[in-house]
This record gives C-alpha cells, structure tokens and sequence, in this order.
C-alpha cells in the first residue's frame, strides 16, 4: 500500500470496504491467570467481505509497527475474524478510492 492514498475514520465498516487498524502482539502465556505481555504492534489492511456479530476479513498486507522480535500473528492472504470493537480500539480507518 502506497503513503499517498487517503484514509478516514471509520466507525461503521460496510462489506467490500478495505480497512486498516492497529492491533497489539502479545506474548506467550507464561502466567498461571492474569493478563499476557504486550510485546509489540502490527498494523493490518484487509477488506471486509462479511459484516455480522463478527467480521470476516481479508488480509491484504500486515506491517509490523514496533521495534524487536515479536513475529506477526497475520499474513497476507489470511483470513480472519475481528469484532467490530477490536477495529475500534486499533482507530479503524478506510481506505478512501
């Protein structure tokens, strides 16, 4: 995805709209209970292709934001669910054509 293409907020998605969001890497469990580590962040763009309690997606591009070895949980081609509300704490954005 190129720089120059234009993004706005997004808070409703519609089927056939490509978005882009921010969601955290998490690290392994490595505690009996409780939260698991934020280890970094990955940025995904992928079109939505159904719209219902979840969302189904597909991945077209995956860029990882933070700096270290936390290894993407996503790739391009994949396809993945998200409730809405994860795309609303990531600020979900549409791509503008």
């Amino acid at each position: 995805m190129s720089d120059k293409q234009e993004w706005v907020l997004c808070p409703n998605p519609e089927i056939g709209d490509v978005l882009r969001w921010d969601e955290p890497l998490w690290a392994a469990p490595n505690k009996p209970r409780g939260k698991r580590d934020k280890i970094g962040e990955q940025q995904i763009v992928a079109q939505l292709m159904v719209k219902g309690e979840t969302l189904e997606l597909n991945v077209t591009s995956v860029t990882k934001l933070s700096s270290g070895d936390a290894p993407l949980k996503v790739k391009e081609g994949d396809q993945i669910r998200r409730k809405k509300t994860s795309l609303q704490q990531g600020s979900c954005h549409k791509l503008i054509d």
